[in-house]
């Protein structure tokens, strides 16, 4: 019961839990953060927060998986606050390893968080993980300045059709 345990330790409180960082205060569902983790099993290492935050941007506007950020455009496309306040809590919870390379920062899921991607998968039905996996896999196969351009292209048309009210 290592997954109940632990996962409940860091993300459990009636369900949400709320994270304070310098940009003010959210609001962070249990879901949202399950799917991260498995996505992140799923990418193994993933070399850059540009990479992670495209990744999961895309993840979620254009295969329609619910992680549940708001993103804001960006000098470098969207861009989710919330989206990064999570990446660092699984970092710091050892969920995910984060180290840097001179400014490059590079996340890899940890053996618990391999663990409780394991629990969440099941979870989460095996139908669904395996499109979440595909998906990401697909993903995978771009390197990051054509996860950029793709993203904001995607944002872009968000934008002007009022899908994104900011």
């Amino acid at each position: 019961m290592l997954y109940n345990s632990c996962f409940r330790k860091h993300f459990y409180s009636n369900g949400i839990r709320k994270v304070e960082n310098r940009k003010g205060e959210f609001e962070l569902t249990v879901a949202s953060i399950k799917l991260l983790i498995l996505a992140a099993n799923y990418l193994g290492k993933v070399e850059g927060r540009k990479r992670f935050q495209k990744t999961v941007f895309l993840l979620q506007e254009q295969f329609d998986i619910d992680f549940g950020y708001r993103f804001t455009a960006y000098l470098y496309g969207p861009y989710s606050a919330q989206l990064q306040n999570d990446i660092d809590i699984l970092a710091q919870t050892g969920y995910l390893k984060a180290s840097k390379i001179g400014e490059l920062f590079i996340y890899e899921i940890t053996p618990l968080g391999r663990e409780i991607a394991t629990q969440i998968e099941k979870e989460y039905g095996i139908k669904s993980a395996k499109e979440l996996k595909e998906k990401v896999e697909n993903l995978k196969g771009f390197d990051t300045e054509e996860l950029v351009k793709w993203s904001k292209q995607l944002m872009g048309k968000k934008i002007k059709n009022n899908i994104f009210a900011y």
